[in-house]
């Protein structure tokens, strides 16, 4: 699997539809506006912000990766491809954010996750994410990617692209 980063004109449609199968997952019967996501996607795929993991040239899963103030960075969203489901790709993607938040100086990794999505809370359980506050249908974790438990090479540097 190969990390690239993403080239909003060519990948934007595919991404806009893998976000609105997400969304209708996580939030049944809620509107999902395409124009705010459009937006904010351009504006962090232009500070290289959004990666997308492919294998044999298809896109298998993609990761927006913010970086908010000084010490941390926030998964916005991480996304595997439904038939990829079950791979472990989630997994390597999430080392690979880890890793790239600390080549990037950070201390702190957040996310927020819909509780009702149990394979990603098992993924961050077992990543030694730990709950920050809970928001009623959704939870708020953190990860203090100094002290992971998580061995250098199990996190690979940002330059390695092959996750």
């Amino acid at each position: 699997m190969k990390r690239r980063p993403m080239h909003y004109e060519r990948d934007l449609d595919t991404l806009l539809e893998l976000h609105r199968r997400s969304w209708e997952i996580n939030f049944p019967g809620r509107r999902f506006d395409s124009w705010v996501f459009t937006a904010s996607l351009e504006s962090s795929a232009r500070r290289d912000e959004v990666f997308i993991y492919e294998d044999d040239d298809a896109i298998v899963a993609w990761l927006w990766l913010a970086f908010p103030g000084r010490d941390g960075a926030h998964v916005r969203h991480i996304q595997v491809v439904e038939d990829h489901w079950g791979e472990g790709i989630g997994r390597r993607v999430m080392l690979d954010a880890i890793a790239t938040a600390r080549a990037r100086g950070r201390r702190v990794l957040t996310l927020v996750v819909t509780k009702s999505n149990a394979r990603a809370m098992a993924l961050y359980r077992s990543l030694t994410f730990t709950v920050e506050r809970d928001e009623g249908e959704r939870q708020r974790m953190w990860l203090d990617i100094t002290r992971s438990y998580l061995l250098p090479d199990e996190a690979e540097s940002e330059g390695s692209h092959n996750t």
